[in-house]
């Protein structure tokens, strides 16, 4: 299962992608837009000055998944 965090405002535009790469390698996915999953999310896009940006959180069982869905989503 790979955890992903989304701003709310972004979640709409980003989901289609997130689910596309989960199917494409056949990996359990969510897609979470709640504060709580900031810090426990395996990956966490965020806003930084107008631009998206993935963090893998350190020690994520799920971290290779994560940095790869972070390569596919972001530009």
């Amino acid at each position: 299962m790979v955890t992903v965090y989304v701003p709310p405002k972004t979640a709409d535009r980003l989901a289609g992608r997130l689910q596309a790469v989960a199917a494409r390698r056949q990996w359990a996915l969510s897609i979470r837009t709640d504060s709580a999953a900031l810090a426990e999310a395996d990956l966490a896009i965020v806003d930084s000055a107008g631009t998206l940006v993935g963090r893998v959180r350190a020690g994520s069982p799920a971290a290779a998944q994560a940095r790869q869905m972070a390569d596919a989503v972001l530009p």
